[in-house]
């Protein structure tokens, strides 16, 4: 009896034993898997990231260079529309020989101008067709983005309708002058006392209809009305890209 009572002490004794085993070695498991769990998660959060700070680093850089694009632009779009102006007035208001062929061709040049916009989307682009825009954790900052976004997209819509227009406008513009005379005076940096000597010269006009130069103004006046919105819109893409730098700025400490 003895005997038996010390095996079954021996016996309750090695199932404990092995019971303590198997929990200690399940915690240890499951303390390797959750720090396995945790390591990896940390290091995927890191690497997100990162990527992060990268995509608004290089996108802050892409809107620097927008922003001056877009002020070159506005003052390129605000002096066409101007000199459009002029030239629907002179075919409104004069005859078409009392003024000066060089002038004629001066300001009627500008009917065929389009202004465009050479933007560094190689970022913006990545973000949306890769889905990098998930890793901006900020709602501010994918607001922003967004915001820039469609302001672009609109800004762009209008200047397709500029380049729309723009072969009526050549076609009309060919009926009057002759685009070799034009070379010269194309340039916006051309000095003033070359501008004045150039509208003083007796080019020759290819028509001296009054019709001719009321169809082409009348398309001047559509591409004048259009550039009016394209003004203001770009207006708004840059208001929206000058927030997002800023915003870029403080959320990632760029500099």
């Amino acid at each position: 009896m003895e005997v038996h009572r010390h095996s079954h002490y021996n016996c309750h004794k090695e199932r404990k034993k092995k019971w303590k085993h198997y929990t200690w070695e399940f915690l240890m498991l499951f303390l390797a898997v959750s720090c396995g769990f945790l390591a990896e998660y940390k290091l995927e959060h890191t690497i997100e990231h990162n990527r992060e700070k990268q995509y608004a680093r290089t996108l802050y850089e892409d809107l620097q260079a927008d922003t001056a694009a877009l002020r070159a632009a506005l003052v390129d779009n605000s002096f066409s529309q101007a000199k459009i102006d002029t030239f629907r007035q002179l075919v409104h208001l004069k005859a078409i020989n009392q003024v000066p062929p060089g002038t004629w061709y001066y300001f009627g040049r500008f009917g065929t101008r389009v202004s465009n916009v050479a933007l560094q989307e190689a970022t913006l682009q990545q973000l949306l067709s890769s889905g990098g825009l998930r890793y901006f954790k900020r709602l501010n900052v994918v607001d922003g983005i967004a915001n820039y976004c469609q302001s672009v997209r609109i800004m762009k819509e209008i200047v397709n309708f500029q380049v729309a227009l723009l072969n009526d406008l050549t076609n009309a513009r060919n009926k009057i002058f002759d685009a070799y005379y034009l070379d010269e005076i194309m340039d916006f940096d051309i000095a003033q006392e070359k501008i004045d000597s150039f509208k003083r010269q007796s080019f020759p006009l290819l028509t001296s209809k009054r019709n001719d130069f009321i169809q082409y103004a009348n398309l001047c006046q559509a591409k004048h009305s259009g550039q009016k919105v394209l003004q203001y819109k770009m207006n708004e893409a840059l208001n929206s890209a000058a927030k997002l730098i800023v915003l870029l700025k403080k959320e990632y400490r760029l500099e």
